[in-house]
């Protein structure tokens, strides 16, 4: 089985799936939250995969989301269980937040720095939780950097101030929700410039361990060599 290094997840479709059943949007969050957990678990656990980065909340997210919708997410990732960080704690796992901190609550942002801080570690494993995050908005505010420390526009310079600078490029990009959302919507552009694309039909409440193993089994086969990057 050839393993990638980066796996990148598109979680797409709790709302629809939420209204599909006729539950309230918050539902969907909620059963996508206690998925995401345990595939976190399982890729660190039984997987050589050095990083998992999922994308929680877009910058489009954070403007065409209601305030309580917004106010439930939230909270929803401080309720992030210890369980989860002792695990990462045990497996030596960093845990790295992509973000901007603009527009998001400050317990929020005290909540993420703290664990951050808790769960460093020298290994390559990383779990990065990507809120607030959109690839034109990272481009955005590297420029900004550039122009406000008057550096040249080089590739060393880019991937110093970019959200992802410090990890190996993603090799596999997950999204579900396929037939209705077949998009990469600016997600780490620069960053998935070789990837391997698939899409799921499913929404991300029905993309379970299984699934994704599935995506894994079909990454490997389109990977002729195991030393993909060297």
């Amino acid at each position: 089985m050839n393993y990638p290094k980066h796996v990148a997840l598109i979680p797409d479709g709790n709302r629809t799936w939420a209204k599909e059943k006729w539950f309230m949007s918050f539902v969907g969050h909620l059963e996508w939250f206690n998925k995401a957990i345990e595939i976190t678990q399982y890729i660190f656990s039984s997987t050589p995969i050095e990083v998992f980065t999922i994308w929680w909340l877009s910058t489009e997210n954070l403007t065409n989301r209601s305030e309580k919708e917004l106010d439930y997410l939230f909270e929803l990732y401080k309720k992030i269980p210890q369980d989860l960080f002792d695990f990462l704690k045990e497996k030596k796992v960093n845990f790295k937040v992509a973000w901007n901190k603009d527009r998001l609550p400050d317990h929020l942002i005290d909540f993420l720095n703290q664990k951050e801080e808790e769960l460093k570690v020298n290994s390559w494993k990383t779990l990065v939780l990507a809120i607030n995050y959109g690839g034109q908005d990272e481009l955005l505010r590297w420029i900004q950097k550039l122009c406000d420390n008057q550096e040249k526009a080089t590739k060393e310079n880019l991937e110093k101030y970019l959200d992802f600078g410090w990890l190996p490029p993603v090799e596999l990009v997950i999204r579900t929700k396929q037939k209705l959302a077949k998009r990469l919507s600016w997600f780490m552009l620069w960053w998935i410039w070789y990837a391997q694309l698939y899409f799921s039909d499913l929404y991300c409440p029905d993309f379970t361990i299984e699934q994704f193993q599935k995506a894994i089994e079909w990454y490997s086969s389109t990977i002729k060599t195991q030393n993909f990057w060297k």
